[in-house]
């Protein structure tokens, strides 16, 4: 792990630069394979904003891109947040940036529409972005620990109906894209299947997504509220509410 700090900003998406954006392809481009550059942009466009760890030399280490209410699944009654790629350079793997600066991010957003309720939609196809939900939620789906899984999946199914069609297996909970969008390297791929006996989490996701080797993403979601985040992350959730974030 590289011991040179980095830092967590928010960028609207059209603010972001060619050369930056060839900085964030690359990154994706050492760690899945088939992926192209023309999907890569094309997905960036329904994202809002990105998150972006730069380190001391200003060089992009990481992001994550949200959209807010993708397709129109949010309703009256709650704002839909939904997380796309996600990925830091390995030699900072073990960093806590990306998830404090998402972690504010999340309460901005939250104080800034507080009249509806937030939810987290998010894909997992590798074990290291599932693991999120039980180290940052009470509650959430799916679960591991059937009582900590929130009764989500009705919202889950709008969702992925919505914005994934005929991609979208409601028995299997699963996005399976019949041409691939990206799946991890095998040296990457490798690593759950050496922690699938240590980890109960992992072992859970691995049943759940037994084709995350081809790029299949598990469906997942948890209510971003105080009251359901764990110690860690609510702290800094608190803090982050102190900049309402509007959109």
């Amino acid at each position: 792990m590289s011991t040179s700090k980095l830092r967590y900003t928010n960028i609207l998406t059209k603010d972001l630069t060619q050369a930056s954006l060839g900085r964030m392809f690359l990154i994706m481009e050492q760690n899945y394979s088939s992926i192209s550059r023309i999907s890569f942009d094309k997905d960036l466009e329904n994202k809002q904003f990105i998150g972006v760890l730069k380190d001391t030399n200003n060089v992009i280490q990481g992001f994550t891109t949200y959209a807010i209410n993708p397709c129109e699944t949010g309703t009256l009654e709650y704002n839909i947040l939904f997380s796309g790629d996600t990925i830091i350079s390995p030699e900072y793997w073990g960093s806590q940036e990306l998830v404090k600066g998402w972690c504010k991010t999340v309460g901005g957003l939250i104080a800034g529409s507080p009249e509806k309720k937030w939810y987290w939609f998010l894909l997992s196809k590798g074990h290291r972005t599932y693991m999120y939900l039980p180290l940052f939620f009470e509650k959430y789906y799916p679960a591991y620990d059937k009582d900590k899984e929130g009764d989500l999946f009705p919202i889950i199914n709008a969702c992925a109906n919505i914005m994934y069609g005929e991609s979208w297996d409601p028995s299997k909970k699963v996005i399976a894209f019949k041409k691939s969008h990206g799946e991890l390297k095998k040296i990457h791929s490798e690593t759950t299947f050496k922690k699938v006996k240590s980890n109960a989490h992992i072992s859970f996701f691995l049943e759940r997504n037994p084709g995350f080797e081809k790029g299949d993403e598990l469906t997942c979601m948890a209510e971003l509220k105080v009251d359901n985040m764990r110690r860690f992350a609510k702290s800094i959730v608190i803090d982050g509410m102190n900049n309402p974030l509007l959109f």
